[in-house]
């Protein structure tokens, strides 16, 4: 795993996060940083590793917590992440707290995001976590991971690539635990939308 970020991240914070995860998470700092002039720069802090390797160290815990939200699927109970956030897994909850301390140390502006270098390391396939709180975070950790298998049949299917993606695959967690795909055409450079829905078939989303 590799860690991008913006020249405001202090990168003595993300060292001492390489040392607390290793060897699980093996994570790489990238200390080359970006920097943006002008205006009211971007603040963000990206986890890209290969979807192969997240799938390998990750979907196990991840098929747990998801089994446990299937099964409270129609319930008014189903939300109540803290009821079935103890199958997530020791490593799901070891990178949600990791995540959790790193937004109390960094900038409220500063996006925390997860994700694999595709269409390629500088934009990704990405994923926000938000919000600091653990059960919340091993939610979003472990629903990403779960999507990742049909995530990458729709970038194989779509062909989403460099050529046809104008910048990154930007990816947010619904409300109903779907996820929700979107990135720009690089020809018409219209957004395109693409919804994956737990136990059921990818749904297209028109879009002007």
């Amino acid at each position: 795993m590799r860690a991008y970020s913006t020249a405001d991240v202090p990168l003595d914070e993300l060292r001492n996060l390489s040392t607390e995860l290793c060897p699980d998470f093996q994570i790489q700092i990238d200390e080359r940083q970006m920097f943006y002039k002008g205006g009211l720069p971007p603040s963000w802090l990206a986890f890209l590793a290969d979807a192969d390797w997240l799938m390998k160290l990750l979907e196990v815990y991840a098929g747990l917590y998801v089994a446990e939200i299937v099964k409270e699927a129609g319930k008014d109970t189903w939300k109540n992440r803290k009821k079935i956030v103890s199958a997530a897994g020791d490593r799901i909850r070891q990178f949600a707290v990791m995540v959790g301390t790193l937004r109390a140390r960094l900038s409220a502006a500063t996006r925390i995001e997860i994700g694999f270098p595709i269409p390629d390391d500088h934009d990704g396939t990405r994923l926000e976590l938000v919000g600091s709180d653990v059960d919340d975070l091993a939610f979003q950790i472990a629903i990403f991971v779960h999507y990742l298998p049909a995530l990458l049949e729709l970038i194989r299917h779509e062909k989403l690539d460099r050529r046809r993606v104008a910048i990154g695959i930007q990816l947010q967690i619904l409300g109903d635990a779907s996820l929700e795909v979107s990135w720009q055409d690089n020809d018409s450079l219209k957004k395109q939308v693409r919804v994956l829905r737990l136990g059921s078939r990818l749904s297209r989303v028109p879009h002007p």
